[in-house]
Parts: C-alpha cells; sequence; structure tokens
C-alpha cells in the first residue's frame, strides 16, 4: 500500500510538474505572440501616417483616358439630342394627336438617356445629376405643353414646344458643367 502512494505522489508531482511547464510554455509563447501583435500594428499604423502623409502631399489627378474622353463626348452629344428645340426639330409627329407626339418625343429622350447610362462611371456625382436633371426637365416642359388646352394638335404642339425660349438651358448647364469637368482631365 505505501508503494502504491508512493507511485501515485511522484505521478502527481509528474503531473503538477507538466502542468507548471505547460503554463509557462502557454505564458512565453502568448507573450510573443502579443508583442509581435504589438509590433504590427505599430507598423501598419506607421504605414497609414506614411500614406497619409504622401496623399496629401502628392494631389491625386484623374487623367483623361480614352475611355473617360469618350463618355465626355458621348455625354455632350446626349445633351445636344436631347436640347429641346433641336429635338423638337429633329423629330416630326407621328400622328395628329398631340399626345402621341409628345408621347414619342418622350420615348425618344428616354432611348438617347438609357444608351448613354452608363457614362455616369466616368464623370462625377454632380455633372451626372445634372444630365438626369435635365432629362427630366424636358420631359416635364413636354408633358406641361401638351396638356395646354390651346394646343389641339401634334403640329401646334410641335410649334409650341419651338418656340419656347429658355435663356441658360439645362441642357446648357449640363454641357458647360461636363465641359468644366473635362479641362480639369486635361
Amino acid at each position: 500500500m505505501i508503494s502504491n502512494f508512493t507511485v501515485d505522489w511522484k505521478e502527481s508531482l509528474l503531473i503538477l510538474l507538466g502542468m507548471i511547464i505547460l503554463i509557462l510554455l502557454y505564458y512565453v509563447f502568448n507573450r510573443r505572440s502579443i508583442s509581435e501583435e504589438t509590433r504590427t500594428r505599430k507598423l501598419l499604423k506607421q504605414q497609414m501616417e506614411q500614406s497619409k502623409n504622401v496623399s496629401s502631399v502628392i494631389e491625386v489627378k484623374r487623367q483623361a483616358t480614352p475611355q473617360i474622353t469618350q463618355a465626355y463626348e458621348r455625354l455632350i452629344i446626349l445633351m445636344e439630342r436631347i436640347d429641346l428645340h433641336k429635338l423638337v426639330a429633329r423629330i416630326s409627329p407621328i400622328s395628329t394627336l398631340k399626345q402621341d407626339y409628345a408621347a414619342f418625343l418622350i420615348q425618344n429622350i428616354d432611348q438617347e438617356y438609357d444608351f448613354n447610362i452608363s457614362q455616369q462611371l466616368y464623370v462625377s456625382e454632380e455633372a451626372w445629376a445634372l444630365i438626369a436633371t435635365a432629362k427630366q426637365t424636358i420631359i416635364q416642359q413636354i408633358l406641361k405643353t401638351s396638356l395646354n388646352n390651346s394646343i389641339t394638335d401634334a403640329n401646334d404642339l410641335q410649334k409650341t414646344l419651338l418656340n419656347i425660349n429658355e435663356v441658360n438651358s439645362v441642357t446648357d448647364l449640363a454641357k458647360n458643367r461636363l465641359k468644366q469637368e473635362f479641362k480639369s482631365l486635361v
């Protein structure tokens, strides 16, 4: 019985020593990983500060690539094509009904806009907002004019739309913004 106690005591001592060694190893490795993590954080922080300093010193400027140039060209053409006077002069009434003509003009504007919608990737949000506003303003002008009771047919609607005089039309504003942005790129 005494020999069993001695063996149990020796085993317990070995288990205790093993646990102490495991705790020390865990502490050493954990300490090492904490120090490596701290060092990595310091390096990342230094790199971020350097990149902030570099970006504040160097002004990032977009360059007019062929795709960007083409986008500005296409959007200027879009503004020309949906300009109310040019649109009405280019598109003749398809029937005698003023509602048909108004719908046909609006359909044409929507098609032009949809065809060029991907170009918004290349211009500023402000420029694209002006283009979308120009589109909506022209559509509203067509609808408002077509609701006039004094206009009886499509030919009257066409003549009335042609006679609308706008100084600084929305398409002109959008074209000027596009030109201004493009000049800053080149």
